[in-house]
């Protein structure tokens, strides 16, 4: 080899160490991937990041998309340059209302924001070893790094450069993109990613008039796609016009409007990934070895157990008192069924007390991991959404939450009543107690 190609390749490997130097310190560094373009992976990711900074940990956002950077236009930043200090390039501060989020993307050290990147394979893999090597990442908890469409050079380049990485697959519901995320799927497999899991995004429009879910991309095609490939199904984030104009104007939708249907489900999806990374290792890892799957996810079911969310009106748990309305509750008290007994339970705070939107409640219960919820009283349309997340509905319940769950396991609960107030907007509708208007969940 001549010295001038060994120089090179010397130089090379530099960044590359570098790479694994500047992102091992990280805790958890997530790669966010799709099978093909349009599934609106980068809003995924960065109000995953968003979210992840509400719950007050420290984020970098590291845009790897070098032919079609929006990160930092997502995240509010686009065109602001990097700076540097020390010889070290330094993230955009992206954080607002306290939140401690950091971008760096290639679009900061372009001309314009229309300026083409023309690179080949070599030179887009040297330019995302600096990015990850040569920036100051030295306060960062967790790493989220979008990556482009496919399984092509730049999430490559990610996966060798980045020890212990973890992956998400965004996918849309519609059969060809669920098509390509199975390749991603196979991709991490084979490079060892740990899989995180799949997000269903784009999953329905609620009419914020009436209520009604339509499913513009069909349904359910991420949740099968996730069974179907033995991976963890991370849940589903519907279509709403506050994603939409949160995008175009550049302000993640998690801070502008963070009871909006689809930044519940972010939200929800970050609190689950918090919860799973807290977890003791041991937790984390069945005894059999099996995958690991993040709590407040809905794992395939395992038989004989059932995870129920029972609206309360404390925080005493199994000795508090049910709620009378499903989400105008301050907690949920959420109990491990095994076998037909009440193997645990767990307190969970209700952040949308007071105050939700149709649509709302189903996407944060499904993000506690429960297939039922019981409460003392829902409307019909309020009922269907919980359904259509997959979640069995039990109303008619009252008095202390141990014997309201027991009495359910014995098969006493009956009847499906409407709510003891009147606020048809939030509780899903017109509130009848009989059958003119059957709803889709199980009476009991």
């Amino acid at each position: 080899m001549t010295e001038p190609k060994r120089d090179q390749v010397d130089i090379v490997e530099q960044r590359h160490q570098a790479a694994r130097k500047a992102t091992g310190g990280i805790r958890h560094k997530v790669l966010v991937m799709s099978g093909k373009g349009g599934v609106g992976k980068t809003t995924v990711a960065v109000n995953l990041g968003f979210a992840l900074a509400r719950q007050g940990l420290r984020v970098g956002i590291l845009d790897s998309d070098l032919h079609g950077p929006d990160v930092a236009f997502m995240a509010g930043v686009e065109g602001q340059p990097s700076g540097a200090d020390e010889g070290r390039l330094q993230p955009i501060d992206a954080g607002v209302d306290g939140l401690h989020v950091r971008v760096l993307s290639i679009s900061a050290f372009l001309p314009n924001r229309d300026a083409p990147v023309i690179w080949r394979g070599p030179r887009k893999a040297g330019a995302i070893a600096q990015l990850l090597g040569e920036a100051d990442w030295d306060d960062t908890d967790v790493m989220i790094i979008d990556c482009p469409p496919g399984t092509g050079d730049e999430p490559l380049s990610v996966a060798q450069l980045v020890p212990g990485a973890e992956a998400i697959i965004v996918t849309s519901p519609q059969d060809v993109a669920l098509l390509d995320s199975r390749k991603c799927v196979n991709f991490a497999r084979e490079l060892e990613l740990q899989m995180l899991g799949i997000v269903e995004n784009l999953a329905g429009f609620v009419c914020p008039g009436c209520g009604r879910r339509i499913d513009l991309f069909k349904l359910g095609g991420g949740e099968r796609a996730a069974a179907e490939m033995g991976v963890p199904f991370l849940g589903r984030i519907p279509i709403t016009e506050a994603m939409v104009q949160a995008g175009d104007r550049g302000r993640p939708l998690v801070v502008a409007s963070p009871d909006d249907p689809a930044a519940v489900a972010l939200i929800t999806l970050a609190a689950d990934l918090t919860r799973r990374w807290n977890e003791p290792d041991g937790a984390k890892q069945a005894p059999d070895g099996a995958k690991q799957v993040p709590a407040g996810t809905k794992e395939a079911p395992v038989k004989g157990t059932r995870r129920i969310a029972v609206a309360c009106e404390d925080d005493r748990g199994l000795d508090g008192q049910v709620s009378g309305h499903f989400g105008r509750c301050p907690t949920y008290t959420v109990v491990e069924v095994q076998d037909g007994k009440i193997a645990g339970a767990r307190v969970e705070v209700n952040p949308h007390f007071g105050n939700h939107e149709p649509g709302v409640m189903p996407a944060f219960v499904h993000g506690l991991g429960a297939d039922l919820i019981i409460a003392g009283g829902m409307g019909p349309r309020a009922i269907d959404m919980f359904v259509d997340f997959g979640i069995e509905v039990v109303t008619g319940a009252g008095g202390n939450v141990r014997r309201v769950v027991e009495a359910y396991l014995r098969g006493e609960l009956k009847g499906i009543v409407p709510c003891s107030h009147d606020h048809p907007e939030s509780c899903g509708g017109e509130h009848e107690d009989d059958d003119s208007r059957p709803a889709r969940g199980r009476r009991r």
